[in-house]
């Protein structure tokens, strides 16, 4: 079975809608298309968690693509798509390589602060993945709630130009499409791994979490061709994290 990567040309447009992930898991959906949303009333996050889209500019996305369970290593095509994400903005908007980052798994940092989340749903049938990538990217905005002002921030500091959202879209699934090719290639896989170390909000942090059904700390290593983050404990154990816990923290 071939392939079936996002189409520039099958994107959708939606005012408003509850929830951009499952509004592109209907059947009638094909695998290549993608939609953007104005505003997203039950935004969905990780773990059961909601997102909270922020600001006057944002982007709110999910595409659905398609390709053989074999080939590709879902955590590491997760991490991946950070990786797309975080590429697009740097070709857009070149003087955030000083402070935006990737937090392992799939999270878009700007210093300490989120300001883009992306959720990885996937569908197993006959040997085939259904995948459905959702993202939510805080662009620009005057105001954020208080409770969320020690988490979250906005990518840039005033409104982008028309069309700007636009053109990150596009490059967005541009880069998706790029990093599936890359996925089939180890050569590729080890090249794309350095780049996106290189770019790790975690990098040579010491991080909290559970693990084996106990809290454990230590030392991030990196993350290994399968999408697992590598930490080594304070008891000098070498462990792989396939996600976080609700206890992990850096610390």
């Amino acid at each position: 079975m071939s392939y079936q990567l996002l189409k520039k040309e099958s994107g959708h447009h939606l005012p408003t809608v509850e929830s951009t992930n499952e509004w592109i898991k209907d059947l009638s959906v094909p695998p290549g298309s993608w939609v953007v949303a104005e505003e997203q009333t039950k935004g969905k996050g990780r773990g059961g968690n909601s997102w909270l889209s922020l600001g006057d500019d944002k982007i709110i996305f999910s595409g659905k693509i398609r390709f053989p369970a074999a080939d590709i290593s879902l955590p590491l095509f997760s991490i991946f798509v950070s990786g797309a994400l975080l590429r697009s903005i740097l070709s857009l908007f070149p003087e955030r390589e000083k402070d935006t980052t990737i937090k392992w798994p799939n999270d878009i940092y700007r210093g300490e602060k989120k300001v883009a989340g992306i959720l990885i749903e996937s569908e197993f049938t006959n040997g085939i993945y259904t995948i459905v990538i959702g993202m939510g990217l805080n662009v620009y905005g005057k105001e954020i709630p208080d409770s969320l002002k020690n988490k979250t921030c906005f990518l840039l500091d005033e409104s982008p130009m028309e069309g700007v959202l636009e053109r990150l879209t596009f490059k967005f699934i541009e880069e998706i499409n790029s990093y599936v090719i890359h996925l089939l290639d180890p050569g590729q896989i080890l090249k794309e791994m350095i780049w996106i170390e290189e770019h790790s909000f975690l990098k040579d942090k010491a991080i909290e979490t559970e693990w084996d059904s106990k809290i454990v700390r230590g030392k991030v290593l990196g993350i290994d061709e399968f999408g697992f983050l590598i930490l080594m404990t304070e008891k000098g154990e070498k462990i792989e994290l396939m996600d976080t816990s609700p206890s992990f923290r850096v610390i």
